[in-house]
């Protein structure tokens, strides 16, 4: 794979060249490379990018899609060409090196940035972090025949702007990388944040990322974060640029998130649905149905009510309505259910003979599961927080969160769904539920 740049100042563009090898790696992958020119609208004062900023994005774009080799656009510096064929495997990066070229160091009187998505756990990020943090949002071309609509996160982006955050929003095209689209990698959505790490002295990027996903919480079973081949390759390679990578909501559930946003001016304007607009979410997508689910679990019949504080008059949950949807009946199929955990949690605190429809899926969940850490903050995951932060992150989870006792410490490391998934009863209730959505059909 070889990639070549063009930059003038205001637009970065990024061209791939694949090679054969590269073809036989794209053929065993779900989804394909394609030919488009990927390009970032950035501010025009930036007048030029360090070469390993260009690497990094360059990694970040092409990884999950290169054979053997990879050309970068421009020599690197010795340090970063070191530490990223440290924790690159599958493939090497060929030596181009420029030995006068300086590495970027950690600026000690750097600020945090935040990849931010305008979502829920985004936003509940961007409440527990320092008031001089940066949200930066990669916004999306649109296209005809996307769902996509970026309307709710821009109307977000411009209430923090009012709120006196330093907001940028860079447009990309980068999920146009591949076919179907979508991030290549996934810390891709931090390329603009990357790029303009040096104009804005970052010296961290943050995501929200939650529980679920970092620790397995909701999946087959509990994975030790800090072991995994993901910290160690995308914290490597962020230190190789120097930015330190940032994971203030990483002991944080989802639900934890939206108890935040109950509690946070700033975490209650997150609205996960990017098919929607600014306060009408499209309620057909599954992401609708899980965070709508566990909001309406949370606040009861407040939910939607006209009379109710403005965080919630706008929002909506139809089980009956959502549950005819097909996207939500696959998801919900799906075994284990992504995220169980929530949905679990959400359909505990539901009255079920009041909404039926929700019956056949509480069936094949373990109901009698005690999930109230998920209402509390793991708080081991203060380590995933540079140093510099960790006091001040701390300090605003513990404003609106307890931290999990040794007993819920115990439980989350020994989450384990397997007997549940394996049980007849389970198998029995997912055969039934199967056979729920032909019916509805």
């Amino acid at each position: 794979m070889k990639s070549r740049f063009d930059f003038v100042p205001g637009r970065l563009e990024i061209n791939f060249e694949r090679d054969s090898k590269d073809e036989e790696m794209i053929e065993a992958r779900r989804y394909s490379m394609t030919d488009t020119p990927i390009y970032f609208d950035l501010p025009e004062e930036i007048s030029e990018i360090h070469p390993d900023l260009l690497g990094l994005t360059t990694i970040l774009l092409c990884n999950q899609f290169t054979g053997e080799n990879l050309q970068l656009p421009r020599p690197v510096s010795r340090l970063f060409y070191e530490m990223a064929s440290g924790v690159i495997s599958r493939y090497k990066l060929v030596e181009d090196v420029d030995e006068d070229l300086e590495p970027i160091e950690l600026n000690p009187n750097g600020r945090p940035g935040l990849s931010f998505s305008g979502g829920a756990d985004s936003a509940a990020a961007l409440a527990i972090m320092p008031a001089r943090t940066v949200p930066v949002f990669m916004n999306r071309p649109l296209r005809q025949e996307s769902l996509y609509d970026s309307d709710a996160p821009l109307e977000i982006c411009r209430i923090l702007a009012e709120y006196g955050y330093e907001v940028f929003v860079i447009n990309s095209n980068l999920e146009y990388i591949r076919n179907p689209p979508g991030f290549p990698t996934d810390l891709a959505n931090a390329i603009p944040c990357l790029l303009l790490s040096q104009y804005l002295e970052l010296d961290s990027i943050a995501f929200g990322t939650v529980l679920e996903s970092a620790y397995g919480i909701g999946h087959e079973h509990f994975i030790d974060y800090g072991n995994r081949s993901h910290w160690r390759f995308f914290g490597t390679l962020f230190s190789a640029v120097g930015v330190q990578l940032n994971l203030p909501t990483i002991g944080v559930s989802e639900v934890g998130t939206a108890m935040i946003g109950t509690k946070s001016p700033i975490a209650s304007l997150g609205q996960s649905c990017i098919r929607g607009t600014w306060k009408n979410p499209c309620n057909h997508c599954w992401k609708c149905f899980r965070k709508e689910l566990l909001g309406f679990s949370i606040y009861g019949d407040s939910y939607g009510d006209s009379d109710a504080q403005d965080s919630l008059s706008w929002r909506y949950f139809d089980p009956e309505e959502m549950l005819s949807v097909n996207e939500v009946q696959v998801r919900l199929s799906a075994f284990p259910i992504s995220h169980e955990n929530v949905i679990t949690y959400s359909l505990q605190r539901i009255d079920l003979e009041g909404h039926p429809s929700l019956g056949p899926i509480a069936s094949k969940l373990n109901m009698d599961m005690n999930l109230s850490f998920l209402e509390k903050w793991f708080s081991d995951s203060i380590e995933f927080v540079p140093d510099k932060y960790r006091n001040y992150v701390r300090s605003k989870i513990l404003d609106f969160l307890e931290p999990t006792t040794y007993e819920e410490e115990v439980a989350i490391r020994s989450w384990d769904l397997n007997p549940h998934l394996e049980s007849i009863r389970t198998i029995r209730a997912q055969d039934r539920l199967l056979s729920y959505w032909q019916d509805l059909s």
